[in-house]
């Protein structure tokens, strides 16, 4: 894991699953763009169901980070974009889960959609990879 949490006193400690912000010092980093809930045919898994979307979305990156050496541990900043506020919750859990401390810097955005009807969430990452 070549990267770690950075913080300052004057900013609100987040109970998220996330860092304010990560300090990194690895070699090679991998921007991962916005991942969707698409198998590798192209068949959105999880319709109507954000945490399974959301495991679709992960399991995505993960396999990028893997391909390229690396692992979940090594995504150190992740922007979420979701359809629903009320969405927030689940997918939080799902980052919980998937993630372990150091939790990846992130962002959430609230979208109006994606660019498939049927997508709820969406997700872009960066890795640093020693």
């Amino acid at each position: 894991m070549p990267f770690r949490t950075v913080t300052a006193p004057e900013i609100f400690s987040s109970p998220a699953p996330m860092s304010p912000a990560t300090l990194t010092g690895g070699a090679t980093i991998v921007h991962i763009s916005g991942q969707v809930p698409q198998d590798a045919s192209g068949t959105t898994i999880g319709k109507g169901d954000v945490a399974a979307q959301t495991e679709k979305v992960i399991d995505n990156i993960e396999a990028i980070v893997v391909a390229q050496g690396g692992t979940l541990a090594d995504v150190c900043k992740v922007t979420v974009f979701l359809t629903s506020r009320d969405d927030l919750p689940a997918v939080m859990e799902v980052r919980r889960k998937r993630f372990s401390e150091p939790f990846p810097a992130a962002t959430a955005l609230i979208v109006a959609g994606l660019a498939n009807a049927d997508w709820l969430v969406e997700i872009e990452a960066v890795a640093v990879l020693a």
